[in-house]
């Protein structure tokens, strides 16, 4: 079949969202995905989805409401604030709850909720047992409903009728057509060099991203037939510990929905101290450093052994990493801060409410990244650069502690320096861009919209593509927007009057 109701353009979280939307609004679908198996960022992700009114939350006795919601992500945005869309922000509060359960009505299953401090109200829900979850239980309800999913299917071009109507996509050669609406779901453009390079910098165009498929291809699609793009100078750049070469305990689980409902009852039952225990080994694995420890003193250096970048801000560490061809950075800090970053309420890295990992943690389940020494130079054999470059780099460091100010980055919070042994190295760490907050201009019905605030007829955007203007700054939101908006774009799409004319009279092409 080439010809359905509602062509979907990607198969991650939104993508298949969409399509089972669609499908059960009684449309016919397909899906075009580009890569060669489905899931996206989505399955690349932690895998929390924050949202009030849940079951979940009815449970533990948290009393929540939507305008709480809405606050709580008016508090996160803080100086954003004024740069938001409030319209789409609603959307996702209002049906934010209701899609939870739906997502739990197929297969999926949550731990939570967990609190997200300074937040009033716990409403992190994180999958069971892995972000695979959500594609493993997508892709099946996908086949339950009848949706065609083709993948190894990069979609060049849009085809348009007479009368101006999106009515279809070209993918590798063959014509495909949607009667009453394409989606656009490709995601983010954090894989876009020359994007990224455009609206942020060259700076961070060298920074890779986490997922290599989100080249954009959405954006160019969406802004080939009069769409708008909005807030496209918002990257996540940081850094990330190196892949552990360990089995992730988390990870490695299978995803099926008897075990995840097994898990989710025996997880509920687990002493919290053993749940922690067993979820710190995959913590280790996911997340860097908090910055509150080069607060406290640490500082960071390239695989030459000197520093790089200043300190107080990810985005520079991660451009001054990614600015060396060997992506390559180590967090140095002494006795002093390890003994502060080794319990409560100093970890080293955390996943929200869930659990903290400290710096004994880091020597039990990551020994690659972990390195401990009595001397400087004993420490810069172990991480491998030049002990006489490392030595001068903590002197210097040390001396424009002593100084009050930093004489080469201007770092404003100096910390107590590296000076008490015995002396630690966290890495090698490497820069990513772990997400792009820029997306295509949509209405309240997920529809592409031009310049003028027209909708262009036959074309909407769910997830990263169809973001426009939403800040999304708290954790757990993108998994949220990705399968609200997705349901959303599928229901009105299908809802759409089928179009006679499925005659392309022109295309526009992703160059």
């Amino acid at each position: 079949m080439t010809t359905a109701d509602v062509l979907v353009i990607g198969g991650g979280g939104s993508g298949m969202s969409a399509a089972i939307s669609a499908a059960t609004s009684g449309a016919s679908t397909i899906v075009l995905e580009k890569a060669a198996k489905v899931g996206g960022s989505t399955a690349m992700s932690v895998g929390s989805f924050t949202a009030a009114n849940t079951s979940y939350q009815y449970r533990a006795g948290v009393n929540d409401s939507i305008e709480l919601f809405i606050d709580d992500m008016k508090v996160a945005n803080g100086e954003f604030e004024e740069r938001e869309n409030k319209e789409l922000r609603r959307v996702l509060a209002e049906n934010a709850g209701a899609t939870v359960e739906w997502l739990s009505s197929i297969g999926v299953q949550f731990l939570g909720p967990t609190p997200e401090p300074p937040y009033e109200k716990p409403r992190m829900h994180n999958v069971l047992p892995n972000s695979s979850a959500y594609a493993s239980a997508l892709l099946r309800e996908c086949r339950k409903r009848g949706v065609e999913v083709r993948t190894s299917m990069r979609v060049d071009k849009l085809l348009c009728n007479a009368a101006g109507d999106i009515i279809g996509a070209r993918a590798d050669g063959t014509d495909f057509f949607g009667r009453r609406g394409v989606i656009l779901a490709t995601g983010d453009y954090s894989a876009s060099t020359e994007m990224k390079a455009e609206f942020v910098g060259e700076a961070a165009s060298k920074i890779p991203p986490v997922n290599p498929n989100s080249t954009g291809d959405g954006f160019k699609l969406g802004t080939g037939v009069g769409g708008i793009m909005l807030q496209m100078d918002r990257l996540y750049e940081g850094l990330r510990f190196a892949p552990s070469k360990r089995p992730d305990p988390i990870k490695i689980l299978p995803s099926h929905p008897l075990l995840s409902k097994a898990m989710r009852l025996v997880v509920e039952r687990l002493p919290k101290n053993l749940l922690a225990y067993v979820i710190r080994g995959a913590l280790t694995s996911w997340v860097g450093p908090n910055n509150t420890m080069y607060q406290a003193g640490a500082l960071l250096v390239g695989h030459s052994g000197k520093r790089i970048a200043n300190e107080d801000s990810d985005k520079l560490m991660a451009r001054a990493a990614a600015a060396d061809e060997k992506n390559t950075a180590f967090m140095i800090f002494d006795g002093g801060v390890a003994r502060k970053f080794s319990a409560w309420p100093n970890p080293v890295s955390t996943f929200p409410g869930v659990a903290y990992a400290y710096v004994d943690d880091y020597k039990r389940y990551r020994p690659d990244v972990y390195h401990r020494a009595n001397t400087i130079d004993e420490l810069a054999l172990s991480i491998g650069v030049e002990p006489s470059v490392l030595q001068s780099t903590v002197e210097e460091w040390n001396a424009d502690v002593a100084a009050g100010k930093d004489s080469r980055f201007d770092r404003q919070h100096l910390g107590g320096g590296v000076s008490e042994g015995p002396f630690y190295a966290l890495g090698p760490m490497n820069a990513y861009v772990t997400l792009a907050d820029g997306g295509l201009a949509v209405d309240t019905q997920l529809r592409v919209t031009t310049a003028d605030g027209e909708a262009i007829p036959g074309l909407w955007a769910a997830g990263s593509t169809g973001q426009g203007g939403l800040q999304l700054l708290n954790h757990g939101l993108h998994i949220g927007w990705a399968m609200v908006s997705g349901r959303l774009a599928g229901r009105n799409a299908a809802r759409s009057q089928s179009r006679p004319d499925l005659k392309p009279v022109r295309d526009i092409t992703v160059t």
